[in-house]
């Protein structure tokens, strides 16, 4: 059976981290498997994702470009606690922010 898109997917990101995607074996209760010494991942290939949340990021991006900077969305609901909202950011400045670490692997 050739490679699905989205663990090519889950492969590429992996690798943007230093670390190599192990396969799913169901126990970690829907964390992919990038054994990075900090980070638990969920990395989804989707095939649709709001508009607006592209248009969003878009803007902010646009005007954090022109400033040398790292654009960032933040997103949150009605009554939710403001810590328990989601940030958003392009993978490439992620990754230029957290990338691959020197350090030992833990798993997840």
């Amino acid at each position: 059976m050739g490679d699905k898109g989205w663990k090519k997917f889950e492969r590429r990101c992996c690798r943007d981290m230093g670390v190599e995607r192990q396969a799913i074996t169901g126990e970690r209760d829907g964390a992919d498997n990038a054994p990075h010494p900090m980070f638990c991942f969920q990395f989804k290939c989707r095939a649709m994702l709001p508009s607006w949340l592209w248009e969003w990021l878009t803007g902010i991006c646009a005007t954090a470009d022109r400033a040398n900077k790292i654009g960032v969305l933040v997103l949150k609901v009605p009554r939710m606690r403001d810590d328990d909202a989601l940030v958003i950011l392009k993978w490439r400045d992620w990754v230029a922010l957290h990338g691959e670490q020197k350090t030992e692997h833990v798993e997840c």
